[in-house]
Order: C-alpha cells, then sequence, then structure tokens
C-alpha cells in the first residue's frame, strides 16, 4: 500500500510530535512492504531530521504548521487547502493524521485515518483554550475531522473510551496505538545527574521531586505546587527526611505556544514564599530530562487527565516512581510503580502531600516502586507500536476491501 501521512507536527517538541517522530521512526525502520509519503511544510523540512526511507513532499506555506496550530493561534485557510491540495493529488491507499491537533481537509478516496490523542479539550475546555474563538475553531475543526475519518487512532484504551463516551464513537472504528519512553530514557550516571542538579541550581545536598511537561492549567500545577508548599511547611519543624526538599517543574514555559496560565503559576510560587525551592526549568532536552528523572525521588503527574501520561512513563524507564493521575492509563501500564490518586477529589492536596512524605520518608517503598516502574516500563516499546499500528493498516484494508 501507499501511506499518506501528516507529517507537519514533525518539529514540536510536545507530546503529539513526540509520538509521531518515535511511532514513524520505528516503522520506517522496519518497513518492508509499504511505500511512504511524509507531507511536511518549509519549517519542518528545514528543522528537522527526516526518515531517508519515506518520499518527502514540501507543501509551500506561510508559516509552519504545527505552532499555528496551537491552542492561542490560528491556521490561515490558504495553508491549509494548500496542505489538502498536495494530499489530493498524490495517489494514496491510506491517509493518516499522527494527531487531529495539525488536521486539514482533503479530497482523496483514500482511507482516512486521524489521530485523537484524549478528550481533554472537550472535557476541560476553557482550561485548554483560554480564548472563545480558539474554542469555536478547535470544535469546528474537530467536527469536521470526525466526518471526514474513517476510523480514528489513539494511545489507550483509556483515551479509547473518553472518545467513545464524549463523541459516540463506534469503539470497533478506534484503533489504540500505543506509546513509549525514547532509549535515551533510562537510569542516567552519578555524573550525570550531578551536572543536570549543577545546571538548574538544584543544590548538591538537596532532593527533589519534579514535573515534566507542558504547563498548561490542565496539567493541575497549582495543586502540586500547594502540596508541596504544605510538605515544606511541615519538614521545617519535623522529619528530618522532610528537610531540603526541592521541586522542580520542567517544561515549555514563556516560549511555548500551547501554555496559556504560566504567570498565574509563576505568582503562585512566589505568593507561597517558595521561589529558591521551586525551579522553572524552561525546555528541556532529553538527555537532560533523563538525568533529571534518574535523581528524583519521584515524578509527579497531577494532571486532571492524560490520555497516554509519557512523561511518567519516561520516568518510570529512568527508575524513578511516580505519584499520578488516576484518570489515565497510568495505573495499568505502570502499577505497582506509582501512587495514584484522583485529581477531582475535594483532598487532592493533602494526598498528594501524603504520598509525597512516603516517597521521601520510606526507602523501602521508594526502592520497591523504582525497581516495578522500570520492569513495566520496558514493556512498552516502538516497535510494540509498530505492530499495533501495522495492524490497523491491515485491518482497515481488509475492511474497504470487503464493503
Amino acid at each position: 500500500m501507499r501511506i499518506g501521512i501528516d507529517a507537519t507536527c514533525w518539529a514540536n517538541p510536545r507530546g503529539y510530535g513526540r509520538y509521531a517522530r518515535g511511532l514513524l521512526s520505528a516503522v520506517l525502520e522496519r518497513n518492508r512492504e509499504h511505500d511512504y509519503v511524509l507531507f511536511v511544510d518549509q519549517h519542518v523540512r528545514d528543522t528537522c531530521a527526516l526518515p531517508d526511507s519515506a518520499e518527502i513532499v514540501v507543501v509551500s506555506t506561510g508559516e509552519s504548521q504545527s505552532s499555528a496550530a496551537s491552542a492561542t493561534s490560528s491556521r490561515s485557510p490558504r495553508d491549509m487547502l494548500a496542505m489538502g491540495a498536495a494530499v489530493s493529488r498524490t495517489p494514496l491507499d491510506v491517509f493518516l493524521y499522527p494527531s487531529v491537533y495539525t488536521y486539514f481537509p482533503v479530497w482523496t478516496r483514500a482511507i482516512k485515518i486521524v489521530g485523537v490523542h484524549d478528550v481533554i479539550p472537550e472535557r476541560f475546555p476553557a482550561l485548554v483554550f483560554p480564548e472563545r474563538k480558539a474554542r469555536m475553531l478547535w470544535n469546528i475543526k474537530h467536527w469536521v475531522a470526525r466526518q471526514q475519518a474513517d476510523y480514528l487512532l489513539t494511545v489507550s484504551d483509556y483515551a479509547r473510551d473518553g472518545i467513545v463516551d464524549v463523541f459516540k464513537w463506534d469503539k470497533s472504528r478506534i484503533f489504540v496505538v500505543g506509546e513509549a519512553p525514547d532509549p535515551v530514557f533510562k537510569p542516567a550516571s552519578a555524573d550525570e545527574v550531578s551536572a543536570a542538579r549543577e545546571k538548574y541550581g538544584i543544590p548538591a545536598d538537596a532532593r527533589y521531586v519534579m514535573f515534566l511537561g507542558g504547563l498548561n492549567p490542565h496539567k493541575n500545577l497549582a495543586v502540586l505546587v500547594d502540596a508541596f508548599a504544605m510538605l515544606r511547611r511541615g519538614g521545617n519543624t519535623a522529619d528530618p527526611a522532610l528537610l531540603n526538599v526541592h521541586l522542580v517543574l520542567a517544561g515549555p514555559a514563556e516560549t511555548d505556544l500551547f501554555t496559556p496560565g504560566v504567570r498565574a503559576l509563576r505568582e503562585r510560587i512566589a505568593a507561597l514564599d517558595l521561589a529558591e525551592a521551586v525551579h522553572v526549568t524552561g525546555f528541556v532536552p532529553d538527555e537532560t530530562a533523563a538525568a533529571l528523572m534518574t535523581g528524583a525521588r519521584a515524578l509527579v503527574l497531577p494532571s486532571l487527565e492524560e490520555g497516554f501520561g509519557l512523561p511518567a512513563v519516561e520516568a518510570a524507564a529512568c527508575g524513578t516512581p511516580v505519584i499520578a493521575t488516576n484518570r489515565s492509563p497510568l495505573p495499568q501500564l505502570l502499577g505497582d510503580g506509582g501512587l495514584y490518586f484522583n485529581p477531582l477529589a475535594s483532598d487532592v492536596t493533602l494526598f498528594l502531600q501524603n504520598a509525597l512524605c512516603t516517597l521521601l520518608r520510606d526507602n523501602s517503598q521508594y526502592q520497591t516502586m523504582a525497581r516495578v516502574a522500570l520492569e513495566r516500563s520496558r514493556a512498552l516499546t516502538w516497535n510494540r507500536a509498530a505492530d499495533a499500528f501495522e495492524f490497523m493498516l491491515t485491518t482497515a484494508a481488509s475492511e474497504k476491501k470487503h464493503h
């Protein structure tokens, strides 16, 4: 078959860009039977190392399609039409959008598969799209994408169930193709951890917990900051295990187009007198992120919801336990490698404080959870995802043939 792919998200540093790169690189590396065509804009062509084994079609657009598709921007109709025209005039059997974020309409008889990673924008619209216009444009784009789609692709059974619940889609028309930590996420050496600490000003004698991801409102970081403040206040007078603990918030901040609400988070940190103990790093390269994770006592992912929760799986691959939202597939993916909580519960801040205390105080539980987390992460590979991807292609083509 001849498979076309919207690869305009290849340059994006966030989750769906990482997903496209990890999955498609694994698929193309092992491919023996299909021809792949990647459709990109000039920004992706000029800034990314694209696979040699795929045909590349460069479409002339006015701006980067990935950046323009952010929560605070919108793409021009001319650019979307240019992308759609390029795909529509190319003979294809299947066309895949790895993420609905960069969807554009196409006119083709190819099987169309649209990636929907979660239903967070539908369940928490005001947090994801602060501007009403952006929310409206998202809803229109998503509706058109679903109307055009023969199938949807998502990243977990949890996300699939959310799609069925919110959009009333037939479960049999939703394929699950999971995510995986890239090979760089593995236990780092002591020297690498020390270098990462020094780079971000984390004292050598301090212990720390961390978050990795976009600093978006739906990531629920205010709750983590509040729980950390409670922990610090308790540690000043009591348990030595809670003395000199820091919090690292790693991920794109001021420069990230997908991150509304960073200013409010910084103001909260200052109001709680935590400026010296909380490190807002900005974007962190993968190698450094792996070192920070290795050195952390826990990776905390307090999100209101996650379709997958890749940063938690990446931390597990570094041998670090997680404290994470249960509105996600993480309890099933990582099992006893994590402590899980309902982020919508009224006592969530207290639970988080207690979970942090547990992992800071109890070395035996910390070591057990770290071992389990590492073991569970090893089952999650991009090769496994590529198997699911190939099953999706075969199944979709077979069903079309029989209709």
